[in-house]
């Protein structure tokens, strides 16, 4: 085996998580547009109380999959280099080969913890959410078939989930990427063809009378197919890539499997300081979806199914552009920082603070067009996605609130990536702590506007803010911290932040008096004429960021020139 050297393995890291952002931004890509189309043809079939419901089942499933799986693959992330375990085995007979099977089996081992989670919980939160669930619902055709295949998705998701961590550690982007498209495929050819065969085919022919109840009915039932449908693409593609590739290589066994390094080490399916750290991840994670997803839990309770439908139908095309670009970049960040600074050398401590200033001064100038643009454009441009079946809901002047809220959503992604990428087990302890506090600041702050001054899903928009500033000045206050212990060049940090204020800045002034008359002139949008002129306006402020960070640019550019020729 070559050995690499520090720079080149460091740069390796680098390299590969750089495309691993590229191939996940098409993932992402691919998935959305044509979730998006789907939604955009859907919802002419559709009504607003059959999303809201819709939103509660994927509510059902995402929740159960999170605390299953999620603090397994933040756990995962630290399992110990190949290096690291050799290092551990005093014994001639330990090979780094050796070491490097130890890690891909421990991570699979670890990867059964979510099955372990997931089978009891997914059967205790969906009894439980079933027996408080509206009988209006509940008698619906196919409700309860609905219900089951809901549950057989979350199961074959979760059998997926050994294969995902061990390609997620191998740094395999492309079979993620690969089989995460199809699953989406699948899920949306599925959940239209359903619909659309019974509107078209069945009911438009005659054959059985219109009854609304059937149709919410056939809607629902569609939607726990598809979700089923990627659950099953994704376990088949999967196995499908490990008995024809990764089993040829016999670098690990797709069962529980002890592992024993050296004869002179004791036999162990999962490394100690891996299952403490997870204790600590699984009861910080617990907070955090709490508040990540407290808007739902806040809007199940306080809010009608038509308004569960209207929010389900902004988080989809609010967060669009935003799930596109930073979903991608925070999870291949996450990966990338805990590869790297696993060996804290100035080499690398200096490569982190570059990577996070510049991801946080792109984020920065993209939230800034948000805020400048969207609230005045976006109701404009979703009356042409919507049918008349929306016309009557508050949803084109609810989501000109909802695009305030993006620019911290996104903000805060990026922050807590860091955060779980390096924190330590205290760290991630007092964080848990101050969720808490959050927590309570959130559901106060929702009490406060939606139950006492009837704000509705803007109250819930704004506590969502709030909530994100919070979250962001501690993970703020963290980073701070983290860099300060290292004893990292002062200079090079002063620098590179007090550069990052100085652009934005300026170019803040400029979006604040483009924003102001633009406001003054044409206030929201009505028209094409107006819409053109505001897209000059967004491509004169994006040419203005463009010129201010020309010098970041050119580096970047050069760096990546330069990476392609050592390849």
């Amino acid at each position: 085996m070559v050995k690499q050297s520090e720079g080149s393995g460091t740069q390796s890291i680098l390299q590969k998580s750089t495309e691993g952002v590229t191939l996940l931004m098409f993932t992402q890509l691919f998935g959305k547009v044509v979730t998006f189309l789907l939604n955009t043809l859907l919802v002419r079939y559709l009504s607003p109380k059959v999303f809201g419901i819709n939103a509660f089942l994927e509510f059902l499933l995402s929740t159960t999959l999170f605390f299953s799986r999620e603090a397994v693959r933040l756990s995962a992330l630290r399992i110990k280099s190949p290096a690291s375990l050799h290092a551990n085995a005093s014994d001639d007979d330990a090979q780094p080969e050796d070491a490097d099977k130890a890690v891909l089996q421990t991570a699979i081992n670890f990867a059964y913890i979510s099955m372990l989670i997931g089978l009891p919980l997914s059967l205790v939160l969906i009894g439980w959410q079933y027996s408080n669930l509206n009988e209006y619902f509940v008698s619906l055709p196919y409700f309860k078939l609905a219900i089951v295949i809901i549950w057989l998705s979350i199961l074959l998701e979760l059998c997926s989930e050994p294969f995902f961590i061990v390609n997620q550690l191998m740094l395999n982007y492309k079979v993620r990427s690969r089989f995460e498209s199809a699953g989406v495929l699948a899920a949306c050819v599925a959940n239209f063809a359903i619909v659309y065969v019974y509107e078209n085919k069945i009911n438009g022919s005659g054959a059985t009378l219109h009854e609304t109840t059937k149709q919410e009915g056939i809607a629902i039932f569609a939607f726990a197919v598809s979700k089923l449908a990627h659950s099953t693409v994704l376990l088949c593609g999967y196995s499908y890539d490990y008995f024809t590739r990764l089993s040829k290589e016999n670098k690990f066994r797709v069962w529980p499997t002890k592992i024993q390094l050296s004869s002179k080490t004791q036999p162990f399916y999962f490394q100690n300081d891996i299952l403490q750290h997870f204790r600590k991840v699984y009861l910080q994670l617990c907070f955090k979806h709490l508040l990540t997803e407290g808007d739902k839990l806040i809007i199940n309770s306080m809010c009608t199914v038509e308004e569960q439908g209207i929010y389900s139908l902004l988080s989809n095309y609010g967060s669009l552009l935003t799930r596109l670009i930073f979903a991608p970049i925070e999870e291949s960040l996450r990966l990338f920082l805990a590869r790297l600074l696993s060996v804290t050398t100035s080499k690398n401590v200096k490569l982190s603070m570059e990577v996070l200033v510049n991801l946080t001064k792109f984020y920065l100038y993209l939230s800034l067009l948000i805020v400048v643009f969207g609230p005045v454009n976006s109701p404009f441009l979703l009356q042409f996605l919507i049918g008349s079946k929306w016309s009557s809901t508050s949803v084109l002047d609810t989501i000109r609130i909802y695009c305030l809220y993006l620019p911290f959503l996104s903000i805060n992604g990026i922050f807590e990536a860091f955060f779980q990428s390096v924190a330590t087990g205290e760290d991630i302890l007092r964080h848990s702590y101050f969720m808490m506090g959050f927590s309570c600041v959130f559901l106060a702050s929702c009490w406060v506007s939606i139950g006492q001054y009837k704000m509705s899903l803007e109250g819930l928009i704004v506590s969502n803010i709030m909530n994100m500033i919070l979250r962001i000045a501690f993970c703020g206050w963290f980073i701070g911290s983290f860099y300060k212990n290292l004893h990292a060049d002062s200079n090079m940090h002063n620098s590179s932040f007090l550069l990052n204020f100085r652009n934005f800045k300026i170019v803040s002034i400029v979006a604040g008096l483009i924003a102001c008359c633009n406001f003054c002139i044409f206030g929201v949008v009505e028209n094409f004429q107006q819409f053109f002129l505001n897209l000059a306006m967004a491509l004169i402020l994006l040419a203005l960021i463009i010129y201010k960070e020309k010098d970041s640019l050119k580096a970047y550019l050069m760096q990546n020139k330069n990476d392609t020729k050592d390849v």
